[in-house]
């Protein structure tokens, strides 16, 4: 009776003692998680809701089935690659490695008290987590291209005057829109998974059900933003870009977003009604413990612990003091400084810089007509060396420009010469009819990248050169009347071997 007693004593706290020695090896990367929930305008604002219901689900769960904690050894496996993914991200300062990691090593430490069996109750209520870890941006790219095709065809039947390039829909004498990282839909796609989940797991009893609701509520939130980008464009088209819908797009799309989930209500209740689901589950029978339970917790609990403790490196700690790169990218013979760090109302927003350069300049010497704009220019250098948790070229907060005060009206190709090509971008005030002329691109890691998702992903590249520094250049020019595309190429092939040989120098002098 004794041994019965504390069996079941250990039933109940290997599984906590299992998860404690998680979060305790990978608790800074929940700390950055955490972090990334309180962003209210991000696609994981939902997280700290999420957890809680996780939590609750668990336990529910956990007291329906109690699990008999035995010794699964080839679910340590999974546990050890698991591991070696968060210790490599941490070694080489890739957080998003190490966050995409930290779901499955809960279920694959669970799997390893409790088998395949005993772990399936807990996979949605575990695994729904996984939809508040913020690695999702990397598809947010390949559902901006889907939401332009989708919008293209759209605006082709409704008969709409346009251009496409790219991410940018260019209506024909009126105004252009970017299906930005915010219009790829990810927020809704994120909401749309979570809440089909959560319903097949309360309401649905084959798994096959569930998949079928789950790919159900995709199509629906995909389909929901689709709808939203076209209203929204369309209306501009409609109202010469006057319509409200422009600034309330935020809210105008949750609307849409909860409109699509009637007809998914329905066909959820349509799902749960079938046959299938109506008959009487067999009762599962209580597997019996397999192998040394004692063994299990102590291994599954100290071996996330001791590999951290053993091989992760003080990289994502590692914290700078912010300098300033101290040379001139403009020749002194043309271009004299101007003592402000913007040109005309706009400014790069880029936060934790480890070294950076923003400087002002106007032309001088310019034989200017009565009433012209002297030219002006801005160019900028945001460094990060290493890139690490809350200090990356691509991370929330920084913006290559405030979207509430300029509009992209058209993108171009930049040659600056040696191959490598930047990207261009007009842009106008919204206050005014004041444009400017930007080239911009991301150097990461000794790659060129002018895309986000691409300069992010160029940081896995970089593990086979050994840098770790990312870079954001960038120049911009105000000319009035001017050609300025072909103004700020000449720039941007001035400037784009000095900026690099800048931050080549400072990866250098780092060691790297």
């Amino acid at each position: 009776m004794d041994g019965l007693a504390a069996h079941q004593r250990l039933s109940r706290l290997a599984p906590m003692t299992v998860l404690l020695a998680l979060l305790l090896s990978t608790g800074s990367t929940w700390l950055l998680t955490l972090d990334r929930w309180t962003k209210l305008d991000e696609s994981y604002s939902h997280g700290f809701l999420l957890l809680a219901v996780s939590i609750w689900l668990s336990i529910q769960t956990w007291q329906r089935e109690r699990p008999v904690t035995g010794f699964y050894p080839l679910w340590l496996a999974p546990l050890l690659l698991g591991m070696l993914g968060y210790v490599v991200g941490d070694l080489l300062g890739i957080q998003a490695l190490r966050q995409v990691v930290l779901v499955p090593l809960i279920l694959a430490a669970l799997a390893v008290l409790w088998g395949w069996r005993q772990l399936v109750p807990f996979l949605i209520p575990v695994g729904v987590l996984f939809f508040t870890i913020p690695v999702w941006d990397f598809i947010s790219w390949p559902l901006q291209l889907i939401t332009t095709s989708v919008n293209q065809v759209l605006l082709g039947l409704y008969g709409v005057e346009f251009e496409v390039e790219g991410v940018f829909v260019y209506l024909i004498g009126i105004g252009a829109f970017e299906i930005a990282h915010g219009c790829s839909g990810l927020r809704y796609l994120l909401v749309g998974m979570t809440l089909s989940a959560l319903y097949g797991h309360l309401n649905l009893r084959l798994w096959s059900s569930r998949i079928m609701l789950f790919t159900t509520g995709v199509a629906f939130a995909l389909m929901a933003n689709w709808i939203r980008v076209f209203i929204i464009i369309l209306a501009g088209y409609l109202t010469d870009m006057e319509t409200s819908l422009i600034e309330d797009h935020d809210a105008f799309g949750w609307w849409v977003f909860a409109g699509t989930l009637v007809p998914l209500f329905f066909i959820a209740r349509a799902i749960e009604g079938r046959a299938a689901e109506q008959e009487s589950a067999q009762p599962a029978s209580r597997p019996e413990p397999k192998g040394n339970d004692r063994w299990a917790t102590a291994i599954t609990a100290l071996l996330p612990i001791g590999m951290v403790l053993a091989f992760s490196g003080g990289h994502a700690q590692v914290e700078t003091r912010m300098q300033t790169y101290a040379f001139d990218p403009l020749p002194s013979e043309t271009w004299a400084p101007l003592f402000q760090r913007e040109l005309e109302g706009w400014q790069p927003r880029f936060k934790g810089t480890d070294r950076s350069l923003q400087k002002t300049y106007f032309l001088k010497d310019e034989d200017l007509e009565l009433g012209s704009a002297r030219p002006t220019s801005f160019v900028g250098l945001y460094t990060y060396n290493p890139q690490r948790g809350g200090h990356e070229a691509v991370m929330y907060g920084n913006r290559l420009y405030d979207r509430g005060a300029w509009l992209p009206e058209m993108t171009f190709n930049v040659d600056t010469g040696d191959g490598i090509s930047w990207q261009g971008l007009t842009l106008r005030q919204r206050a005014s009819d004041k444009h400017l002329y930007l080239a911009y691109s991301y150097y990461v890691e000794s790659f060129w990248e002018t895309n986000e998702v691409r300069a992010k992903l160029a940081q896995l590249l970089g593990v086979f050169n050994a840098r770790s520094d990312g870079s954001l250049m960038v120049v911009a020019l105000h000319c009035g009347d001017c050609d300025g595309q072909t103004k700020v190429r000449e720039l941007a092939a001035t400037v784009r071997p000095r900026l690099q040989e800048a931050v080549d120098a400072f990866n250098s002098s780092k060691g790297g």
